[in-house]
């Protein structure tokens, strides 16, 4: 602490990922279940990788990828299991490209999640771009922005931020902040994600090429041409791989139905005569906010002591991500959703827990409750994880429920960050 202020300075420090400290990721990554490894800096590379003409093939995964270990860990991963697939020896050039729409649309959805808390449903101009080129003149960034506000969906849906981003060195910058395009000035293209930042904007000119990301041209169906004017009649696509919704209801409605689901929450009562309602209302939160990755939902009944119990029973077919973690980890094919419309929990909703926890479901259940998460509970989710080779229960409750909806509002459809801070909060209580 210092009283002069003045005299101090405030820096930021960021971690930035050169393409040789992400070589070295995979590296040890592709070394890790081997006994006698092969040596880093190339060796290993080439050791799984086949050459391109001679040479190494790393750029064919780093002029593809943003500069991002989650990014080159999972394209290299579609790779491996491209190869493993065709019982090849080595990832063959073939395993490599044929991966790469599959990234791409993964990391477009990821892209529009990313960003949704702070630019709500930015999906909806990613998606805008689908079918035009790879790169855009600063006249041609001007007209796409002309188009999208005409665009209803765009008034609508993001209005709390896109009329700030309508002076083209300001979509410019957003775009590129966000890792969406690169910036070309002469032969020098400049990448967010691409090496050391300065933490600065190119500089934007009239000469300036706007040059879209390669791992999200696949999956917008991107020419290769540039896009320097868009005339009248070219029409924005108003669909494309990000805009998927459940049940093919369109976004207005889509939105309308949370909007109604979080009043109801509000102003539910507890107890055993409203049970059905917030048990309906945690079925339909699963199928509006997890649709991506939890699909089938139907309803799971029970006798317990006189009374229908109904909980939801959900098909887990995730790919990636939290739900991924969760199959793997616990062989969690179905994930069961208890739901108990009450404030506080006793030890018969743990039992109850542990007993849907089987070999041919798996051994996770979430527990959805009204009340606030207490630390004795976590004595309960311990035992059970004793009893149950491991298992878990995960509590959630009402207010849960609405962050994953308030996130869905702005198109963060998963909501995994949330759940996996909930996650990792049991994890480390039951450890």
């Amino acid at each position: 602490m210092d009283n002069e202020f003045g005299r101090l300075q405030t820096f930021v420090v960021s971690l930035e990922w050169s393409r040789e400290l992400l070589i070295e990721f995979i590296e040890r990554r592709l070394n890790l279940s081997l006994t006698a490894k092969f040596p880093l800096g190339g060796a290993t590379w080439e050791a799984f990788f086949e050459k391109v003409n001679g040479g190494s093939s790393q750029g064919l995964v780093f002029d593809y990828c943003e500069y991002k270990p989650r990014d080159i860990l999972s394209y290299c991963a579609l790779s491996v299991e491209n190869a493993q697939s065709h019982r090849h020896h080595q990832i063959t050039i073939d395993d490599l490209l044929a991966g790469r729409r599959r990234f791409s649309e993964h990391r477009l959805k990821d892209l529009g999640d990313e960003y949704a808390e702070n630019y709500p449903q930015l999906h909806l101009v990613l998606s805008r771009f689908f079918g035009l080129g790879r790169q855009f003149t600063l006249n041609g960034i001007v007209q796409f922005i002309q188009k999208l506000l005409v665009d209803d969906e765009i008034k609508q849906f993001c209005a709390a931020w896109i009329y700030q981003y309508t002076q083209p060195d300001r979509f410019v910058h957003l775009m590129f902040a966000i890792g969406f395009i690169g910036i070309q000035n002469g032969n020098v293209l400049v990448y967010r994600s691409a090496g050391p930042q300065s933490g600065t904007t190119p500089p934007i000119t009239t000469k300036t090429i706007m040059v879209v990301h390669p791992s999200y041209a696949d999956a917008l169906n991107l020419q290769e041409v540039i896009i320097g004017e868009l005339a009248e009649s070219v029409e924005l696509q108003s669909t494309g791989i990000v805009s998927e919704l459940p049940n093919a209801i369109d976004l207005r409605e889509y939105q309308e139905r949370i909007q109604q689901l979080l009043t109801n929450l509000k102003t539910m009562p507890c107890g055993q005569s409203h049970a059905a309602e917030f048990e309906e209302a945690v079925g339909n939160v699963i199928r509006l906010c997890f649709f991506r990755s939890l699909s089938n939902v139907q309803p799971h009944q029970i006798d317990v002591a006189g009374k229908v119990v109904r909980d939801w029973i959900a098909g887990n077919h995730a790919s990636s991500g939290f739900w991924e973690l969760i199959r793997l980890r616990y062989d969690a094919t179905q994930i069961i959703w208890e739901c108990k419309n009450y404030a506080t929990l006793d030890a018969s909703a743990f039992h109850q827990s542990s007993y849907y926890m089987t070999r041919q479901i798996g051994r996770f259940v979430v527990l959805v409750f009204r009340g606030e998460i207490k630390k004795h509970y976590f004595e309960h989710v311990k035992r059970v994880s004793a009893d149950k080779d491991g298992g878990l229960v995960l509590l959630l409750n009402d207010k849960d429920l609405a962050v994953f909806l308030r996130q869905a509002l702005k198109g963060k459809a998963h909501g995994e960050e949330h759940l996996r801070e909930r996650f990792d909060q049991t994890v480390r209580f039951i450890s």
